[in-house]
């Protein structure tokens, strides 16, 4: 953003109040009292409902008069003004200030920008604290008014915390757990509410492949915003599973200038450069671009496991008319790791038990130099168009192709037993590549009616998506035998890589039509939803001594259902009502397919978002069962039956907050009580990567200053994780850990550096040593160490 000086305009100081939140033209009840100007005009654009990022030069030393009564946003900013030296305009549906004649006669004023800005469901939203989500609703509703938990994580709030993968993002999120801590430079394995989220990115969905190797990874710099919608969710994106979705929404154009740099140098020689650029091309307001890109090398705390990764994102947005707006958008991706991508996987012995030899330390390698390695490339294309069908009705059409290769080999450790003596673990390598091709396309039309006192938001969808995925399995090929993991042993030779032993292909295709209604009756919002999907799944399995292909098709019927009032004190509660489905793969012992497994949930909930102010409470209980799950059939445990169960019902905390004070927090409580009420074999056990408790807090805190001081801004937080299990028969118990986080960061505005700040983050600072989880006897993982990380930042 540029000033401007003396007889020239000064900047826009209201703007986008068209574009989805209050007209300025609209006349509301507004009571500001006399403050600070730049909070007066932080709290105007927060109650006409929008957002504010405020030059502080331009306000300083200015302040406002008491604004109360009904009026529109223009006669409200005329009166705050008052003897301030600036005076109000309008443009179209813009709200000006310029400085009165005399002042801008001294021709010595240095003017900045004030932009205010509705908060973009679909995109950016300033600050911590995020008032609307296109995950809830594809409408990009207001949260309060969702029957349904949703939690946004801003890029503000990735930012401060110093987040560096999707995992980290949510790490101060209820009810989500990252399954191996966050030490996988492969994927980001989470759990959410009990089960494996399904992935999107803008809406749409993202490439699994046969076996679940072949997912993207987001890059927390491309984003501008994380959303979770808990529990199911099929009435809006299909075949989902019960936990919830996780929705990545990416950098895209937009009509102002980015222009960002960002550095940073961390724990382990990580080097990260990445970038950020956008604004109109050749100053033409029909066409605007983004370009994102990052560039990191470096090693990690495990010995010989290493990364390198490349992404680019670039994306044109072609405003056609009025009416019609047109967005290609394109990424490419590559992450190579020599030494296999993360963390090994380690013995029960020396991690989670004690064992006479002591404690392995965390960078024990189990691997082989030169053969283990890692590497992901993904590419996508697609657009995105908007098309409004008069002042009520919008057309809404997103298509992408999505391709995925994914090549792991690794030497890996095998102890049958927990007490895995130094001539009882053998080392074996293996290989599983693993690509995926999907096309993904999602139509709605949406808009809104009224009919009589009730007034409809209506929502009329298609959507489908195609993928088709291949995986290789090879032999186990045993390297050692009797490897002492204290006393390790090289390998005499090289290790090669086995030959296939399985293979599999499998095409997912799915259509599916929905509708949705919100309807707001006075203080009251009601929810109605209703979807039908069709699903085919065609897999062939191959191995040496079988070849078996089987088709199955499901068709479902899902819905939701919700109710929410809003009381006058910002107060709103809510309940709510959803059902998912899944495709379950395989035959049962006489051939048959499965059935679908199915989910429901029942959640009471209380939001507390106070009309114009940077605060949001979400408190829910819920109570969510998944049916028709998998389990060993008692007459040949070779097969299965759909027999099982597995119900969570928990409660969640979640409080958002930025107070004028400069002080900001985000905090989290979650209790689960999850038990697997049908099974088999396990029935009555906890299900894995299910804490009892789970919470976090961060505190983050600007000084009030005008002097070098107003730079300075700490940040601090904690996070507990109960104790969990590791697989469902309980048999591997990890004890719960609590991890403490810091940060400091400083703007170096205040000795002309403008646009410029530092910073340093770090994780875990005590540098406590836990084991994030363990699924075997050998499958144990240490979660990550104290690391730092720290970041040169400039913005022009």
């Amino acid at each position: 953003m540029q000033g401007m000086r003396g007889g020239l305009t000064a900047l826009v100081a209201v703007a986008g109040l068209a574009a989805g939140g209050a007209q300025a033209q609209d006349a509301q009840r507004i009571d500001i009292p006399a403050q600070p100007l730049s909070a007066a005009v932080l709290q105007l654009g927060r109650s006409t409902g929008v957002q504010v990022v405020v030059d502080e030069r331009l306000m300083a030393g200015r302040r406002s008069v008491a604004v109360r009564g009904v009026m529109t946003p223009q006669q409200a900013l005329r009166i705050m003004l008052g003897e301030s030296g600036l005076q109000p305009g309008q443009v179209d549906e813009t709200l000006t200030m310029r400085p009165e004649a005399s002042v801008a006669a001294e021709g010595t004023t240095l003017l900045g920008a004030i932009v205010v800005e509705t908060e973009d469901a679909f995109g950016h939203v300033a600050g911590l604290v995020a008032h609307s989500s296109g995950a809830g609703t594809k409408t990009g509703a207001a949260l309060r008014d969702v029957p349904q938990a949703v939690n946004v994580v801003t890029a503000d709030q990735a930012r401060a915390q110093g987040a560096l993968s999707v995992v980290s993002v949510l790490s101060y999120t209820p009810g989500v757990v990252g399954q191996y801590g966050d030490t996988d430079i492969r994927h980001d394995w989470l759990t959410i509410r009990g089960f494996r989220p399904d992935r999107y990115a803008d809406g749409l969905r993202q490439n699994f492949g046969a076996r679940g190797y072949s997912q993207p990874r987001a890059e927390p710099f491309g984003l501008e915003r994380t959303e979770v919608l808990k529990g199911p969710a099929s009435v809006l994106y299909g075949q989902a599973t019960p936990g919830g979705i996780v929705n990545v929404v990416s950098k895209r154009p937009v009509d102002r200038e980015v222009r960002e740099v960002d550095l940073s140098y961390g724990s382990y020689d990580r080097k990260q450069i990445g970038l950020d650029l956008g604004g109109r091309v050749a100053g033409s307001g029909d066409l605007l671009y983004r370009f994102v890109a990052v560039a990191r090398d470096g090693d990690t705390e495990y010995d010989h496991v290493s990364e390198r990764r490349v992404y680019v994102a670039p994306s044109l947005t072609w405003k056609v008319d009025d009416s019609l707006t047109v967005t290609a958008f394109a990424e490419y991706q590559d992450i190579d790791s020599p030494g296999g991508g993360g963390a090994p996987a380690l013995p029960a012995s020396g991690t989670l038990y004690e064992d006479p030899r002591g404690e392995l330390p965390r960078s024990t390698f189990v691997g082989v130099p030169g053969y283990d390695h890692f590497e992901n490339t993904h590419s996508q294309a697609g657009f995105k168009l908007e098309k409004k069908l008069g002042p009520n009705w919008t057309l809404n059409q997103a298509l992408r192709y999505s391709d995925i290769e994914v090549d792991t080999q690794r030497v890996q450790l095998y102890c049958a037993a927990p007490a895995c003596g130094p001539t009882q673990a053998v080392r074996y390598a293996w290989a599983f590549p693993e690509t995926s091709e999907l096309w993904s396309f999602d139509a709605n039309l949406n808009g809104k009616l009224r009919t009589g006192a009730v007034e409809h938001d209506l929502l009329f969808g298609l959507d489908a998506s195609r993928e088709r995925s291949h995986f290789d399995e090879t032999q186990l090929s045993y390297v050692q035998m009797g490897w002492d993991v204290f006393n390790p042993t090289p390998v005499s030779g090289s290790v090669s890589r086995p030959p296939v032993n399985l293979s599999i292909d499998q095409t997912r295709k799915q259509v599916g039509i929905y509708a949705q209604d919100q309807m707001t009756w006075g203080q009251a919002v009601f929810s109605a939803g209703l979807r039908y999907d069709r699903a085919e799944t065609r897999t062939r399995t191959v191995s040496d001594s079988s070849d078996l292909t089987v088709d199955q098709e499901d068709d479902k019927l899902t819905g939701r259902l919700g109710a929410v009032y809003h009381l006058a004190n910002g107060f709103s509660p809510y309940l709510g009502y959803s059902t998912s489905f899944y495709p379950a793969g395989g035959t049962d012992r006489n051939g048959a397919t499965f059935r679908p497994t199915t989910a429901d949930q029942f959640e009471i909930g209380l939001r507390y978002a106070p009309e114009g102010q940077p605060v949001m409470v979400t408190l829910s209980a819920f109570d969510l069962t998944q049916q028709n799950v998998l389990t060993p059939d008692p007459a040949n445990t070779s097969f299965n039956t759909q027999t099982g169960e597995v119900r969570v019902r928990g409660l969640e905390l979640e409080a958002k907050a930025e107070l004028a004070s400069g002080l900001q927090l985000v905090g989290s409580w979650t209790h689960n009580d999850a038990e697997i009420t049908e099974d088999s074999r396990y029935e009555g056990n906890r299900p894995v990567y299910v804490p009892r408790t789970q919470a976090g807090l961060w505190l983050d805190y600007t000084v009030q200053s005008d002097n070098a001081w107003g730079g300075l801004s700490l940040g601090g937080g904690a996070r507990y994780v109960g104790q969990t299990y590791g697989d469902n028969a309980n048999a591997f118990s990890v004890p719960s850990f609590t991890l403490v986080d810091a940060a400091i960061r400083y703007d170096l505005a205040a000795f002309g550096y403008e646009g410029t700040k530092i910073s340093l983050n770090v994780t875990n600072l005590a540098d406590r040593k836990y084991v994030a989880s363990c699924l075997s006897a050998s499958g144990c993982y240490w979660g990550p160490g104290r690391a730092v990380t720290a970041s040169l930042n400039h913005r022009w």
